[in-house]
């Protein structure tokens, strides 16, 4: 039975669709779809990520999703199966061995002259470690319930609260008015960036602030909330016609250099008004 890059290899050669096409249409790169044709699956991400790769490949050459994923699953599982040792059936030794093999005869006295007492020093310290255990996880138990109840008991709110006045805000009357309150959102409570794929699947990459960048695979239809930044997030999309993005609960606009695959982009607190026109 052929493997599963085998199977999509045949498949893909029948349809004359090359490597370099699969790449730009599902935005993988050529070392993964060799990978995946020659079965080397250490060398894709894992986890989603490389049932992403092949479900991606075989919806692009006409074969069935489930298909490729059964063929993988069954590869895998395959692969990890331990050899069966089959032996022959060994004969039974003659009734002399059996007789020389036995082990001689222990005597009472033999058994009773062995000391017992390190094995009773060692069990009972045993047990007192047990019980210091337990102790210690019952008193982090009631010092961790105490805390909990001192947080969820509400605070006794002033019969009288003072009555606080502002001046009155005079109404938006331009654009830059309402970015200047995109900015002043953004300022308060840092960066909150909502992801949705309404159109399509697509890859992408982001990186909040100075951590470390993570990568993950939308589909058509889920909505993704990054963690909030401070400063900046960085974006790199395989395909932005299929994303909308909102910016701290509003829905923005990319810029209109913004290429449709591949996009790098980069939203912070000082160019706020680039996605809201």
């Amino acid at each position: 039975m052929p493997t599963l890059g085998e199977e999509l290899r045949r498949r893909r050669e029948e349809r004359g669709i090359s490597l370099t096409d699969i790449s730009e249409a599902t935005k993988i790169g050529t070392r993964f779809l060799k990978a995946i044709e020659t079965d080397k699956f250490s060398v894709l991400p894992g986890g989603i990520f490389t049932r992403s790769f092949i479900r991606a490949y075989a919806k692009h050459i006409g074969m069935s999703e489930d298909e490729a994923i059964a063929l993988y699953q069954r590869q895998v599982t395959q692969e990890a199966e331990p050899p069966v040792d089959v032996e022959a059936p060994r004969r039974p030794p003659p009734a002399t061995e059996l007789h020389s093999r036995r082990p001689p005869p222990v005597s009472m006295r033999q058994m009773s002259s062995k000391p017992v007492w390190p094995t009773i020093v060692i069990s009972a310290g045993i047990l007192l470690f047990i019980v210091i255990i337990v102790l210690g996880l019952v008193k982090v138990f009631d010092r961790s319930s105490a805390s909990q109840q001192a947080k969820s008991t509400p605070t006794a709110e002033p019969e009288h609260p003072a009555v606080k006045t502002t001046p009155a805000q005079p109404p938006p009357s331009s654009a830059p008015d309402t970015i200047a309150q995109a900015q002043t959102i953004a300022g308060g409570s840092g960066l909150a960036i909502q992801l949705e794929a309404t159109d399509g699947d697509s890859w992408v990459r982001y990186q909040i602030d100075d951590a470390k960048p993570e990568a993950m695979m939308l589909r058509q239809g889920q909505t993704q909330s990054l963690p909030p930044a401070q400063n900046q997030v960085k974006l790199n999309i395989g395909n932005r016609q299929t994303l909308k993005v909102k910016i701290n609960n509003r829905e923005a606009t990319f810029p209109p250099d913004t290429p449709n695959f591949k996009a790098q982009l980069v939203i912070s607190r000082d160019n706020l008004r680039t996605y809201f026109p």
